[in-house]
């Protein structure tokens, strides 16, 4: 019967061929249903060259399962090739497989944008047919907020000598699109590696904000830090002195050293920063407080006139 079958495959000119192909595009799947026998084809064929290696005699065909994947517009209703040993792989399944994971992958990235379900479904409708219902762009994207939710809440360590927080100024989509501030606590571990423990979007700064994000933490493991390094952000200061009364605090020099500049004119600001900069020199080892207070002591003085409420400034941030 299969000589029968092949010879009369072998009959068929590419015009006939085609012919044929023609009408079946003219259905409604027909495309569909042509990819589906192409694919289901190579696999079969796949198995076919597999097995004629014969690695292991004993290995044989065992028959087909079923089973659906992604296609043009619609499912595919696949018949996989088995063989015994259960070792056989197609490996074009491998390339539809990987092309359903660059579509989660996508869906990710529209997700993280702040794009919903609704829109993200519209995309990828128009990117691969109808193959991805509003109910699997939803599934998708619950399976990536699930693994967000858990590496937020996820176990740390008790204890790291420093925790950094800085803020992301990022844009947001709610209702409209505008820019809100992500605070990120950046913890430094004692191996001297780095781990981000926390990404928290607080609307307005407060001391009760502070409250949950430094509990959330604690909850989560942390029971000691040694110094936290921030800028001068709203009622942070006296939440740590709650929340963790041992530790240390300093604000970041950097923004220390930008928020100086806004009391300075624009043309003087080059001169004031060369200034500034023997003041702040936190990478020398044999530096000390008392050297950078007298410094600082020196700047005050050569710049008052100039800049007045630079004075009072520092005053309030000592």
């Amino acid at each position: 019967m299969e000589n029968i079958q092949e010879e009369t495959r072998m009959k068929f000119t590419k015009k006939q061929l085609q012919s044929m192909i023609n009408l079946e595009l003219e259905k409604e799947h027909g495309l569909n249903d042509l990819f589906t026998m192409m694919v289901n084809g190579l696999m079969s064929s796949e198995r076919k060259l597999f097995l004629s290696k014969k690695e292991d005699p004993s290995n044989k065909g065992n028959g087909y399962r079923k089973a659906t994947r992604s296609g043009i517009g619609t499912k595919l209703s696949l018949s996989i090739p088995r063989d015994r040993l259960g070792v056989f792989k197609p490996l074009v399944l491998g390339l539809l497989n990987e092309q359903e994971g660059q579509v989660k992958h996508l869906c990710f990235e529209l997700y993280g944008k702040g794009l919903t379900t609704r829109q993200i479904e519209e995309v990828i409708g128009n990117i691969y047919g109808s193959s991805y219902s509003k109910s699997s762009i939803s599934r998708i994207t619950t399976d990536f907020g699930a693994l967000v939710d858990a590496w937020l809440h996820r176990s740390l360590d008790s204890y790291y000598p420093i925790v950094y927080i800085d803020a992301l100024h990022i844009k947001v989509r709610r209702d409209r699109v505008a820019t809100e501030a992500f605070y990120v606590l950046l913890g430094l571990k004692e191996d001297l590696t780095r781990e981000v423990l926390s990404i928290v979007n607080i609307p307005q700064e407060s001391a009760s904000g502070w409250q949950e994000v430094l509990d959330g933490i604690k909850e989560r493991g942390v029971s000691n830090v040694g110094l936290f390094v921030f800028d001068d952000l709203t009622a942070l200061d006296t939440t740590i002195g709650k929340v963790f009364t041992s530790s240390m605090q300093q604000k970041c020099i950097l923004h220390f050293q930008r928020n100086l500049n806004k009391h300075i004119r624009a043309t003087d600001r080059k001169e004031f920063a060369k200034a500034l900069s023997g003041v702040c020199n936190p990478d020398h080892p044999s530096y000390t407080a008392d050297q950078a207070k007298s410094r600082l002591a020196e700047v005050l003085h050569q710049w008052d006139k100039r800049s007045p409420k630079l004075k009072a400034t520092l005053q309030r941030t000592d």
